[in-house]
C-alpha cells in the first residue's frame, strides 16, 4: 500500500492572536483505484488538514493507482455544494526554473518520494513499508532511563495540579466532538502541547503489525512540533530505541534521557556525529504505550538546559522528578484515548446492531436492563413474513466461476428483503440460508402490524420483481400467537420465534410455487388487509382454496396478495373467480372446470386448481372435504 504524508507549517499571524506557529504532520492510506477527497472538512474529507485555513473544505480528489505507481491529484471542480474553486491551487516543483509553480489545469501525477504543496502543507506519497528516518538520539547514549506502570504513576501526586487541570479543562468538549480516530489524536496533541510547556513536540506513534521482532520500525500517525526547535528541522524523528523497548518489551511508559557520554555504553566506537545534537542541553523523551495492543503510543520529545554528564546527581534527579510529572500526564491521556477510542468503536458497533432494528425499537438498546427483560421469551400477538430466494444452490452452482458476483446479487436481495421489513417497523428474526424472516408485534403490540407486513410483502415482490416473475422468489405471512424472544443459546441476544403459526408462514410460502404467485397470506391476515384498505384501492387478495399444509392437522384457508396496481383478477371478474372457487371446493368440478377453461384459461391458480382436478379425471374423490395439497406444475424443480 502507499501513504500520503501531510506536513504543514502554520506561521505566526500577528493579525490572528489565536494563530500560534507550530507544525503539524500525519499520514493517511491511501485506497488504490478509490477517488479520495483531499480538504479541511474533518467530518467530510478524506484526507483532511484542518490546521491549515489555505486549504478549502474540499480541495481536491487524490486517486493512488498500484499498476501506474503514480498518485494523480486533481482540483476538484464547482459544484451546487462547492459553488466557488478553491482560493488556492496545486503547486509542484518545477526541476527547470527550480522553483514552485502551479500545477497545469490544477492535475499533476506524484510518483512515490515525490511532492505537491498546497497552501502551508507539503504532501509527499511513501510507501506504507517505509519506516521514519534515524532519530539523532538513537546514535548516542541514554544514561538516564525511568520506567513505570501506570498503577506506579497513579501513586504519584500531581506537583502542579492546577496547571495539568487548566489544560484538560476543555478536554470533555473536545471528546464530544470528535468523530474520528484522526480528529481524537490532533486533539490530544494539543493538550499534550498545553498541559507539557517544556515539550517541544508530540506525536502518535505505532510499531507496524508486520514488524518483526528483529527489526526496529516505527511510524509516525500525527505529530505536533513547536516552530524553532531542533525537531523542527527536517521533520520530526522519534527515538526507535525508546518507542521499542516501551511498546514491545517493557509495556509501560519509558524517560530517557540523552548524553554523548560513552562511559558505560561500551566505549566511544558508539559514538558518532549525532553527538553534537545533544552537547550543552540534554534531550529527553517519554513513550507511554496504549494498553490495548494496539502498538501505538504517544510520544513526548523536549531537551532541557545543561549537558547530562556534566550536571550533578541532584540536578539529574530534578530533571527527571519534572519529567516524571509529565509521564503522569501523558498516561493519564493515553488512559482517556484508549477509552475514547472504545467508546466510539461500541459506538459504531451499535450502529450496526441497529441496522437490523427498526427506530421504534432503538431506545431499548441504550437500556440493558430494559433489553435483557424484553429478550425474555413471552407470548405474543405475531405477524409473520417469510420470503425465500428458491433454487440458490442450483443458482450458485451455475455461476460457479463468477461466485463473488452471484454472491453480490443473492445479497443485494437478501438486503432488499431486510431493508423492506425494518423501514415498515418490521423484526428481521434471521436470515435462514437465502431467506429472510420478519415479523410485527414484539416488543409490543401494534395497532397495524398485519397492514405494515402486507405492504412490505408487496414492496418486496415489487423490487425483486426479476426474481418474482421468474418464479425465484415467494412470500408467505401468517398471524397468531408465538413465543417471541431469545430462543436457543443464553449467551446469543438472537430474538426468534417459536409456534405453529411460524411454520404456517413457511408453508404458505412454499406454496406460492405450486399456485404460481408471489405472496399467499392465511385467512386472518386476508380479513385484516380488507379491514385496513376496504376499498382495495391499495391491497388486495383473493382467495385460493382451502389447503392442507404440511405439518398441521386440519387445513386453512389461503389467499393471495397482491398490489391493486397489478391486479391478478380484472376487477369486473372478481366475484367470477370467488364463486368458481366455491364450486371447485363444493365438488362441483364440472362447472368449476368450465369457468376456468373459458374465463380464467391464463391464470396460474386456476391451472393449478385444474391439476388438482385432472389427478382424478375431474371427480372428486370419495372422501372431498374441499382441501388439497396444491401440486406444482410438472417438470419444475
Amino acid at each position: 500500500m502507499a501513504e500520503l504524508e501531510a506536513i504543514t507549517d502554520i506561521q505566526a499571524d500577528p493579525k490572528k492572536s489565536a494563530v500560534m506557529a507550530r507544525q503539524y504532520g500525519r499520514r493517511f492510506p491511501l485506497t488504490p483505484n478509490k477517488a479520495m477527497n483531499l480538504g479541511r472538512d474533518e467530518g467530510k474529507m478524506d484526507i483532511a488538514v484542518p490546521e491549515d485555513d489555505q486549504i478549502s473544505r474540499f480541495q481536491a480528489v487524490v486517486t493512488w493507482e498500484p499498476a501506474k505507481e503514480k498518485l494523480t491529484v486533481q482540483t476538484r471542480p464547482t459544484s451546487p455544494g462547492y459553488p466557488n474553486p478553491p482560493a488556492n491551487q496545486t503547486l509542484v516543483f518545477d526541476e527547470r526554473a527550480k522553483k514552485l509553480v502551479e500545477a497545469p489545469q490544477g492535475k499533476c501525477l506524484v510518483g512515490r518520494g515525490e511532492s505537491f504543496w498546497i497552501g502551508q502543507t507539503r504532501f509527499t506519497l511513501h510507501n506504507d513499508e517505509e519506516s521514519q528516518h534515524e532519530s539523532p538520539v538513537d546514535a548516542t547514549i541514554a544514561p538516564r532511563q525511568e520506567e513505570k506502570t501506570r498503577a506506579q504513576l497513579e501513586e504519584i501526586p500531581f506537583a502542579n495540579p492546577a496547571a495539568a487541570l487548566r489544560a484538560m479543562e476543555n478536554l470533555p468538549n473536545t471528546i464530544r466532538a470528535i468523530t474520528t480516530e484522526q480528529a481524537l489524536f490532533r486533539q490530544m496533541l494539543r493538550v499534550v502541547m498545553d498541559a507539557m510547556p517544556r515539550a517541544d513536540a508530540c506525536a502518535i506513534v505505532r510499531v507496524p503489525p508486520d514488524c518483526p521482532p528483529s527489526e526496529k520500525r516505527l511510524n509516525l500517525v500525527e505529530y505536533n512540533v513547536r516552530p524553532n526547535t531542533p525537531h523542527s528541522q527536517g521533520g520530526f524523528a522519534p527515538s526507535k530505541r525508546l518507542a521499542h523497548r516501551a511498546i514491545m518489551e517493557r509495556r509501560r511508559s519509558c524517560l530517557h534521557c540523552w548524553s554523548p557520554d560513552p562511559t558505560g555504553a561500551g566505549g566511544a566506537t558508539e559514538l558518532t556525529m549525532a553527538d553534537t545534537h545533544v552537547h550543552g542541553v540534554t534531550p529527553w523523551a517519554v513513550c507511554t504505550p496504549f494498553q490495548d495492543g494496539s502498538r501505538y503510543a504517544l510520544y513526548v520529545a523536549g531537551q532541557t538546559s545543561g549537558q547530562w554528564d556534566l550536571l550533578d546527581k541532584a540536578s539529574q534527579d530534578k530533571i527527571v522528578s519534572d519529567l516524571t510529572q509529565y509521564q503522569k500526564i501523558a498516561e493519564l491521556l493515553v488512559g482517556m484515548i484508549e477509552t475514547t477510542l472504545r467508546v466510539s468503536r461500541l459506538t459504531e458497533q451499535n450502529k450496526v446492531i441497529r441496522r437490523a432494528w427498526p427506530q421504534s425499537l432503538w431506545k431499548y438498546l441504550d437500556d440493558p436492563a430494559e433489553l435483557e427483560r424484553m429478550l425474555v421469551p413471552e407470548e405474543k400477538e405475531i405477524t409473520t413474513l417469510f420470503c425465500d430466494l428458491r433454487n440458490y444452490s442450483l443458482f450458485a452452482s451455475q455461476h460457479a466461476s463468477e461466485l463473488l458476483a452471484s454472491q453480490r446479487e443473492i445479497g443485494n436481495a437478501l438486503n432488499t428483503m431486510a431493508s423492506t421489513i425494518t423501514d415498515r417497523d418490521g423484526v428481521v428474526g434471521g436470515f435462514r440460508g437465502d431467506a429472510v424472516l420478519g415479523f410485527w408485534g414484539w416488543p409490543k403490540p401494534q395497532a397495524r402490524q398485519v397492514e405494515l407486513a402486507a405492504r412490505a410483502a408487496i414492496s418486496i415482490a415489487g423490487r425483486l420483481g426479476d426474481w418474482t416473475r421468474s418464479g425465484r422468489c415467494g412470500v408467505g405471512i401468517t398471524h397468531g400467537t408465538a413465543v417471541a424472544g431469545r430462543l436457543g443459546a443464553h449467551d446469543l441476544a438472537v430474538v426468534d420465534l417459536y409456534g405453529p403459526v411460524v411454520n404456517l408462514t413457511f408453508r404458505l410460502e412454499a406454496m406460492t410455487k405450486a399456485f404460481g404467485v408471489p405472496i399467499i397470506v392465511s385467512g386472518e391476515v386476508s380479513k385484516q388487509v380488507a379491514e385496513a384498505d376496504p376499498t382495495g384501492r391499495e391491497m388486495r387478495t383473493r382467495v385460493l382454496g382451502k389447503v392442507r399444509a404440511k405439518g398441521f392437522p386440519d387445513p386453512v384457508w389461503a389467499y393471495e396478495l397482491y398490489s391493486a396496481q397489478t391486479p391478478s383478477v380484472p376487477d369486473w371478474l372478481q366475484e367470477e373467480w370467488t364463486a368458481t372457487v366455491e364450486l371447485f371446493t363444493e365438488g362441483k368440478w364440472t362447472e368449476c372446470y368450465e369457468e376456468l377453461t373459458t374465463r380464467f384459461t391464463d391464470d396460474t391458480v386456476g391451472k393449478c386448481l385444474i391439476r388438482v382436478m385432472d389427478a382424478t379425471k375431474r371427480r372428486p374423490p370419495a372422501n372431498w372435504d374441499g382441501s388439497f395439497v396444491p401440486p406444482a406444475p410438472s417438470g419444475s424443480e
